[in-house]
C-alpha cells in the first residue's frame, strides 16, 4: 500500500516544484544577462508580462523560430515577480532557454539595470549576434528584424 502512495505523494511535492523554475532576477544578474559580452551565440532576451497580449505574440514567433534553428537562443525574462500564474503562460511555448522572473529587488531597480532607457513598456526584446552586437527592439518583432540582429536565418 505504501508503494502505491509514494509515487503519488512524490508528485504532489515534486509537481510544483518542477513548474516554479524561473531564477530570481537581481540587478547584478540583469546587468551581466543584457551585456553582449554574456552571448557568445545568437541570443534573443525578451522581457514579458502576464497581461501583455503583444509579448505573447512575441513570445509565439520566437518559440517558431528556436525550433526551426536550434542555434538560437531564447532567454525569458518575466517583468514581474514569480508566481504560480507565470509557468502555465510561458510553458505552451515550450521556449527551452533559462527563465527569469524579478527578485526581491526593487523593481525599478531591475527595470534600470536591464535598460536605463526603458520606460517600461512591453514587449521589450534584445537581440545579440553573439560576437558583441546588441540591438533593442520595442515592440512586436518581425522575423526580418531578427535575422538582420542575429545573422541567423529562419
Amino acid at each position: 500500500m505504501i508503494r502505491r502512495i509514494l509515487p503519488l505523494i512524490f508528485l504532489l511535492i515534486a509537481g510544483p516544484l518542477a513548474a516554479a523554475d524561473f531564477t530570481p532576477l537581481d540587478r547584478l544578474a540583469a546587468q551581466k544577462l543584457l551585456s553582449p559580452e554574456s552571448h557568445r551565440q545568437a541570443t534573443i532576451v525578451a522581457l514579458w508580462s502576464s497581461d501583455c497580449n503583444y509579448c505573447k505574440k512575441n513570445l509565439k514567433l520566437l518559440s517558431s523560430l528556436a525550433h526551426r534553428n536550434q542555434k538560437l537562443r531564447v532567454i525569458t525574462i518575466a517583468a514581474e515577480p514569480e508566481s504560480p500564474e507565470l509557468w502555465p503562460m510561458l510553458k505552451p511555448y515550450a521556449l527551452a532557454g533559462p527563465r527569469y522572473a524579478y527578485g526581491t529587488d526593487n523593481p525599478e531597480a531591475i527595470a534600470y539595470a536591464i535598460d536605463a532607457k526603458w520606460g517600461g513598456e512591453l514587449p521589450r526584446t534584445f537581440l545579440f549576434d553573439g560576437r558583441g552586437g546588441k540591438q533593442t527592439v520595442a515592440g512586436v518583432i518581425s522575423i526580418d528584424s531578427l535575422e538582420k540582429a542575429t545573422g541567423l536565418r529562419f
